[in-house]
Parts: structure tokens; sequence; C-alpha cells
């Protein structure tokens, strides 16, 4: 027994000199501990202000300023929800070390994102990457890089910190729908044979020139209007040929008077340039936007098409 206690507690000492020549070759691995809620808002109603900046990006939005993009185009709400959302949930799962971190520390360099948030008076900062898959995002704070996720969720967090100006903007174009619409109107400039008048007279609609209407297909058309979304909005600049297309007469032109807006929402569509498969519109304060061509040609529509 004696001669085994003595095994036993030679054992013992080669293994915690094993553990400290570890600790002393391998210093990196003293320092994997971290905060999983290092990122996280967990009040995001104190959340006053955001700023993304990056070499393509340099924008912001603030409570104050009811959210708009640099303080002059409403932002998208889903949008801001997932941002809000994000900014409440998100875990880190580990922290980068050595070849790794370096990696991410130099992809940063070259397309990340810097976060400056103000929340209840305090500023803070971080920059956001991703890796080239798009599958994993990464906070980098002080010159310390964590992988972050949240829980259960598997997009890509990175990409609404990569999201440019444009893209931010509320795609809302029209919110009411075939029970709020007091009168459509659409305009052919080229082919005036082909225009359209519906409005709601006493208890329905009517079609201007026709006696006796289809009321299933005047309800079919109007709910196409219900909350209508473009595809993107986009500022002068975006494309050339879309900037000298705004210029020339549209195809045609809706306009929509609804009890919920004070003035008629106005819809100019342009004519679809050659190989392309969306179509550019312009609201009535001239702003430009951009739909799915395939969404667009059930707007065109004529009496005819309302015959009983």
């Amino acid at each position: 027994m004696r001669i085994q206690n003595i095994v036993l507690f030679i054992i013992s000492i080669l293994l915690i000199i094993s553990n400290l020549l570890l600790f002393n070759l391998k210093p990196e691995l003293v320092n994997l501990s971290f905060d999983p809620d290092l990122f996280m808002v967990r009040d995001t109603s104190e959340i006053e202000r955001f700023q993304f900046q990056s070499k393509v990006l340099n924008h912001y939005f603030s409570r104050r300023e009811g959210w708009k993009i640099n303080n002059k185009f409403p932002s998208d709400p889903n949008l801001l929800k997932m941002l809000f959302m994000v900014s409440k949930r998100v875990k880190v799962s580990r922290a980068l070390t050595g070849n790794e971190k370096n990696q991410l520390l130099n992809r940063n360099e070259e397309m990340g994102t810097l976060v400056i948030l103000t929340v209840d008076g305090r500023e803070q900062s971080y920059s956001v990457v991703g890796n080239s898959n798009k599958t994993k995002t990464y906070f980098i704070q002080n010159e310390e890089v964590y992988q972050v996720n949240i829980p259960g969720y598997q997009d890509f967090l990175a990409s609404i910190y990569k999201l440019k100006l444009d893209q931010w903007r509320n795609r809302l174009v029209f919110k009411g729908n075939w029970r709020t619409i007091q009168k459509i109107e659409v305009v052919y400039p080229e082919k005036s044979d082909k225009n359209l008048v519906i409005r709601f007279e006493e208890t329905f609609y009517k079609v201007d020139g026709l006696k006796e209407i289809d009321s299933s297909a005047v309800v079919t058309y109007l709910n196409q209007f219900e909350y209508l979304q473009a595809n993107e909005r986009i500022s002068p600049g975006f494309s050339s040929a879309y900037d000298s297309l705004s210029q020339t007469a549209p195809e045609m032109i809706i306009s929509i008077s609804d009890i919920k807006y004070k003035l008629p929402i106005e819809i100019k569509i342009f004519p679809e340039l050659p190989g392309q498969s969306i179509r550019l519109i312009m609201d009535q304060d001239d702003e430009l936007m951009v739909f799915e061509s395939k969404r667009i040609l059930a707007y065109f529509k004529s009496r005819s098409d309302f015959v009983f």
C-alpha cells in the first residue's frame, strides 16, 4: 500500500507540472472568458441613435428625428424592428484567438461596418463583419473579436448592418384598400381611349362610361393596391438609364384618392427598358422606386376589363 501511495503521489505531481507547462506555453487560452451579453441592449426603448459607417456607408437614424434616415427619408419599419430585435437578443458565442482572430481583424479593415450606438445618453461602438460564406457574424470591440448569434435564429445577422441608405427606406407606397378608396383614375398619355375612372358612389363603385359593371372584377383590381410596396426605393444616380427614363413621359399614370390621405397618391409607370425585368415608378413627390414588371402588368386595365 505504501508503494501504491507513493506512485499516486508522483503521478499527481507530474499532472500538476504538466498543467503548469500548458498554462505557460498557451497563454492565449487564459483569456477565453467573455460576457455573453456584452453587446445586448436589454431595454431597447433606451436606444436613441444608430449610426453606420464603412467605406460605402455613412447614415444614421435617431428616435428624436422619428427614425428618419439621415433625417430625410422615412425608414422601413420592418427593418427597424429587425435591428431592434438583433440588439436585444444578440449573444456572444465565443471569443476568437490566434490566426482566426487576426484574419477577422484584417477582414474588418476591408469590409467591416462601424456601428455607433447611443443608449440612454451613453455612446458605445463596435464593428460588424461576416465571413465569406455569409453564415457567421462577428462583432469587434477593443481589438477583440467575438462570434455572435441569436439562439434559434439562423439568418445571417451581419446583413442588416450592410444595407445601403436606399435599402433602409420605407417601401410603402399606399396603405388603403378597396373599402377606403374613393376614386382611381388611370391615364394612358399616348392612348387616351384606354383611360379608366373608377369612383365610389353611394354604396358601391361605378366605372365611368359603363352602365353595368363586373363588381368582382372591380374589387379584385382595387385589392391589388392594398398596402402597395415597391421592391426598392432608389435615389438619383442609382442608374443613369433610370435617371434618363425618369425625364421622359410615363406609359401610364394612376391617381388614387383615399379617405386616409389628404391628397391623391400618384403612381407614374415608365416603359420597360429592353432586357430589364423591373419597372421604374415615380410617386407624387417625384421619388423614384422600382417594381417587378410582372407585378405592374396587373395595373394595366381599361373600361373593357370591367364590362359585365
